[in-house]
């Protein structure tokens, strides 16, 4: 399926936030830790994760609205200008897929082992569909795919080029969300 939709984007974004009062990791901090990693790591249902499975969390939202999304402008998150940008191919044969949006009353039929796709609905009430969210069970192996990686500014790049953690990795490019925000 190859056409032009400028709503539409073929990366899916992974922001991290600022962590420091629950486990004193920052959100460079994090982007760290995953770069180390080679994954990115699902949550469980201590956050808004559903059901018995941890999931990780990805936008579909064009890198122009990212800019909405991080904590200076959305309070119903705590993001930063620091992520993962992967192809949504890559992400799609991990198992990634669109998140369902539903009241909670209403998704008794999706099985347990497969509620961690289902997100709260209420129209007028509770509405995270802005956030265009799709989801992987369990945690996304990066490697085998290039990845972008999301940086507030070049001084935060050179840190994460410094750590020199990330080397079996596919980096594809830095973003500078600073500058991409600059132009936008």
């Amino acid at each position: 399926m190859k056409y032009y939709r400028p709503d539409i984007t073929q990366a899916l974004i992974h922001l991290t936030g600022d962590r420091t009062a629950s486990n004193g990791c920052s959100a460079e901090q994090a982007l760290q830790n995953i770069l180390k990693e080679g994954k990115i790591r699902g949550s469980n249902s201590t956050g808004f994760i559903k059901g018995p499975n941890r999931a990780t969390c990805f936008t579909e939202m064009p890198l122009s609205s990212v800019k909405y999304f991080i904590k200076d402008h959305y309070a119903q998150h705590k993001y930063e200008n620091y992520g993962i940008a992967m192809h949504k191919s890559h992400a799609w044969n991990q198992g990634a897929r669109p998140v369902i949006y539903l009241p909670d009353n209403e998704g008794g039929w999706i099985p347990d082992e497969e509620k961690w796709r289902l997100v709260r609905f209420e129209y007028g009430d509770v509405d995270f569909t802005h956030e265009r969210e799709w989801r992987c069970k369990g945690d996304v192996n990066m490697a085998g795919g290039g990845i972008y990686i999301i940086v507030p500014d070049n001084a935060a790049e050179n840190r994460l080029r410094s750590s020199e953690q990330h080397s079996s990795l596919s980096i594809t490019s830095f973003l500078h969300m600073d500058y991409l925000n600059e132009l936008m």
